[in-house]
C-alpha cells in the first residue's frame, strides 16, 4: 500500500534503532508525503540542472540565494554523514526533511551562480535520500538524465566554511536567567560577544 521506500524511512525516523516502537499507520503516511515533497522539488529543480556544475560552481559565490543554496546543502551533508556514521537514522531523516523545508523556501532561480548551486542540491539531496529510500533515489537519478544506480555514486562531500552560519544567535544570562539575545556574524570574537552584551539595553 505504501511501498518499500516509505516503509523503511518510517522505521528509521520514528525513533532510535535500538528502541521499542509501537506501530503507526499515519508515521508511514508522514513519510509518504515526504517522498513526495522531495519528488516535487527534484521536478522543479531539474530544469535547472547541469551535470557538470562542479566544474563553474567555483566562479560564482557573492550572490546571497547562491550563498544560502550552498549553506544549506553542506549543513545537510554535513549533519546525515555524521547522523549516519552514529547510528542515528532518525535524525538523519529529520536532517532530510529540514533540507528539504530549506529548498522549498526559495521562491525563484533567476541566474546562472544560482542554477549551479540548485544543480548541487537536487544531486547532493538525491544521494543524501539513496540509504533510506534506494527506490525514489534511483528514479529521481534517472529524471535528471544520469546513468546506473544511487549506490555506485561517490558519497557527498562537505565544506567546513560553506556549512558555517553567516549570522548566530548569541544568548545574553545574568545568573542563569536569559535577559537578552543578540544576532551576530559567526566569525566574532569572544570579546566582540562580551561587549555587545554589556551594551545591551536589556542586560
Amino acid at each position: 500500500q505504501f511501498g518499500a521506500d516509505a516503509l523503511r524511512l518510517y522505521e528509521l525516523f520514528v525513533a532510535p534503532f535500538d528502541q521499542d516502537v509501537q506501530w503507526d499507520n499515519a508515521g508511514i503516511q508522514g513519510q509518504v508525503r515526504f517522498l513526495s515533497r522531495v519528488m516535487r522539488l527534484v521536478s522543479d529543480w531539474s530544469k535547472y540542472y547541469d551535470a557538470s556544475w562542479r566544474d563553474h560552481i567555483g566562479l560564482a559565490d557573492s550572490d546571497e540565494v547562491f550563498k544560502t543554496i550552498r549553506r544549506h546543502t553542506h549543513q545537510a551533508i554535513k549533519k546525515a554523514t555524521g547522523d549516519i556514521e552514529r547510528f542515528a537514522f532518525n535524525t538523519y531523516v529529520s536532517a532530510l526533511m529540514i533540507y528539504v523545508n530549506a529548498l522549498s523556501e526559495v521562491k525563484e532561480i533567476s541566474n546562472e551562480a544560482q542554477k549551479l548551486a540548485a544543480s548541487e542540491a537536487i544531486e547532493s539531496l538525491i544521494l543524501l535520500l539513496a540509504p533510506s529510500a534506494p527506490h525514489t533515489a534511483d528514479e529521481l537519478w534517472e529524471s535528471l538524465g544520469r546513468d546506473g544506480f544511487t549506490y555506485n555514486q561517490s558519497w557527498p562531500e562537505f565544506v567546513e566554511e560553506l556549512a558555517a552560519d553567516d549570522q548566530v544567535t548569541i544568548a545574553v544570562q545574568v545568573n542563569g536567567k536569559l535577559r537578552d539575545t543578540i544576532e551576530m556574524p559567526a566569525a566574532t570574537s569572544k570579546e566582540e560577544m562580551e561587549g555587545a552584551a554589556l551594551a545591551s539595553e536589556k542586560l
